[in-house]
Order: structure tokens, then C-alpha cells, then sequence
């Protein structure tokens, strides 16, 4: 079965267990992050947290908002395997959770990146396309002990990424970062003062560059799930097969070599 194929059978059939959620709603969010998402940069700015250069959190989903995501994907989960079909996960690096536009969460996240990621990469990432978002790849992943309990150094295939904690209860399984890069400098060493480590905490967002290497230290106990959604543009496939170091890449430039003319 082709992937469009795949989705069009999920969609018309799986039965939707919280159905306002496939649609964007004010109630998912807490409410002084909306009044910031709706109000000026200055609005943003102050509320966003810049817990290190270019990665920014602050407060974003409602707790029912949360739990009801949850439920959503472990019904999800078992009408597959009740249907025998098997479920796309996010990417190669996941072998857990779930790729959410297959089972009709495509509306909702590209109205969620419109109103709720672009205001603010508009703001702190017009270099990498922040401002010009209109596309994503939107998924939730799965930590813990017997399935994936960590991920490796990696960059994701996004301008500019969201990643917000939807729970449950766990300990560990920090979120680690090595520093931002473009693709000509990708397997560069860290340079000191860029490697750092942020926690998760329910309903708290991350907001990072998509360059910005990055990783998942080992979950010590329980079960941690994220929402991520990739966001890109247009010019996005442009940017990343240029042959040029851009200005924001954090790795100093190569010596240029000398020809020695005695």
C-alpha cells in the first residue's frame, strides 16, 4: 500500500477517541502563553525563556490537553494493531510513537505552526526561514525502560523545531544539545560553553533551530512522551545543500590555506 493510500484508509477509518482534538483551539494552550502568541514581539520576547543562545522554553500546553494526547495516540495504537496494519513511526532514529498526520493531524498542526510557532521563529530565527514556515512533519515519540530509552547526537530535518514534553511520569532522559551547525560542519567537534542539557516538564515547550545538534540522555524510569513538530519552508532543501558556511553556523571557519611562494 502507497503511504497516501495508507493515510486516506487510516482517515476514513480509524474511530477518533477525543475528536476536538483535530481541529486548533484556544483551551489547548495555557493561557499566557496564547495572549503571547497573539500580542507583539515585545510580548513574545518577554515570555519566551532563552535558556541558551538560539533555544528558548516557556510554558505552552494545558495538562488536559496533554492527557487527552495521550489517550489519543494508546487508542490509536491499539485500533491498529486491532486492524493488523502497522503504525509509521516518527523517523529512523524512533522505533516508538507515531506519526501524527497520518491519522488526520495535519490540519491542526500546520494551524498550531501558523499561529503558535511562526509568530515567535519569525522573531528569533529570520535567518534560517523562521519567518516563511509552511510545512512540517508532526509526530510523538516514546521513551522508556524495554523501548527506546534514548537518542543519539543528531540534527533534525527542520528549520526550526518544537518540541514540547506531554508527560507522563519519568526521571532522567534529559534532553542534550552540542552546538548549532550547518551541514558542512555537522560532525565537528563541541567548542566549550555549547554543550548543555535542559528537562522536560509536562506541557513545557523547547524551541530550537533545527541545526542545533541535539539529543536524549538515557530515561532512568517511567514514561516520557513529546510532541515535535519539524518545521520548514520552501527554501528549506535550498539552504541545506548550499555549499556555503552561513554566518549562524557556531563552528569557527577553516584556516585558510597559504601558498607558500619561497
Amino acid at each position: 500500500m502507497e503511504y497516501h493510500e495508507y493515510c486516506e484508509h487510516v482517515q476514513r477509518h480509524y474511530p477518533r477517541l477525543h475528536p476536538h482534538l483535530y481541529a486548533l483551539r484556544e483551551d489547548f494552550f495555557a493561557p499566557a502563553f496564547w495572549r503571547a502568541a497573539r500580542g507583539g514581539p515585545a510580548a513574545r520576547r518577554a515570555f519566551a525563556e532563552q535558556i541558551h543562545p538560539g533555544v528558548y522554553s516557556f510554558d505552552m500546553l494545558t495538562p488536559r490537553f496533554c492527557r487527552q494526547m495521550l489517550e489519543e495516540l494508546d487508542h490509536f495504537e491499539r485500533w491498529m494493531a486491532a486492524q493488523d496494519l502497522p503504525v509509521i513511526r516518527p523517523n529512523t532514529m524512533n522505533n516508538y510513537g507515531a506519526v501524527l498526520d497520518t491519522f488526520g493531524f495535519e490540519p491542526m498542526l500546520d494551524e498550531l505552526m501558523g499561529a503558535c510557532v511562526s509568530p515567535f521563529s519569525a522573531l528569533f530565527y529570520p535567518e534560517v526561514g523562521g519567518a516563511s514556515l509552511d510545512g512540517h512533519h508532526g509526530f510523538i515519540v516514546e521513551y522508556a525502560l524495554g523501548k527506546d530509552v534514548d537518542l543519539g547526537f543528531h540534527v533534525d530535518v527542520s528549520e526550526v523545531t518544537l518540541n514540547v514534553c506531554l508527560g507522563e511520569e519519568f526521571s532522567g532522559g534529559t534532553l542534550f544539545f552540542e552546538g548549532l551547525r550547518c551541514g558542512l560542519c555537522q560532525q565537528t567537534e563541541s567548542l566549550p560553553g555549547e554543550s548543555f542539557v535542559v528537562e522536560h516538564a509536562p506541557g513545557r515547550a523547547i524551541l530550537h533551530r533545527g541545526n542545533h545538534r541535539h539529543g536524549a540522555n538515557p530515561i532512568a524510569s517511567g514514561r516520557r512522551l513529546n510532541l515535535i513538530v519539524w518545521c520548514f519552508s520552501s527554501g528549506f532543501a535550498r539552504r541545506q545543500s548550499s555549499e556555503h558556511r552561513p554566518e549562524w553556523c557556531g563552528y569557527p571557519e577553516p584556516p585558510v590555506a597559504v601558498a607558500d611562494d619561497s
